[in-house]
């Protein structure tokens, strides 16, 4: 799945752009709600994210729609991320 960026979400910064990708799991959860599943990303400070405050309005919002999975957020390093292409890394 690729989605593009709207003004609105541009300026935010990389953890801020990760977590909304986490946060479109919840398309999916008709199919995720049955089991634990993992995410993997490449944003360590991610992994974290369930034990971190959410101090502005979007986090509490967003946070919510992951209310009832069961998941887990894993860190794999960037030179271990085959499946990344380049265009999601910034490079040509």
């Amino acid at each position: 799945m690729s989605k593009a960026l709207s003004p609105r979400y541009q300026d935010l910064s990389t953890y801020e752009k990760e977590y909304l990708t986490i946060i479109m799991v919840d398309q999916w959860r008709p199919y995720l709600q049955h089991a634990e599943f993992d995410i993997w990303t490449d944003q360590k400070s991610l992994t974290h994210s369930e034990e971190q405050r959410l101090t502005t309005p979007w986090q509490q919002k967003d946070f919510t729609k992951l209310l009832g999975l069961r998941y887990r957020i894993r860190y794999k390093k960037r030179v271990e991320n085959h499946g990344a292409d380049a265009l999601s890394r910034g490079r040509p």
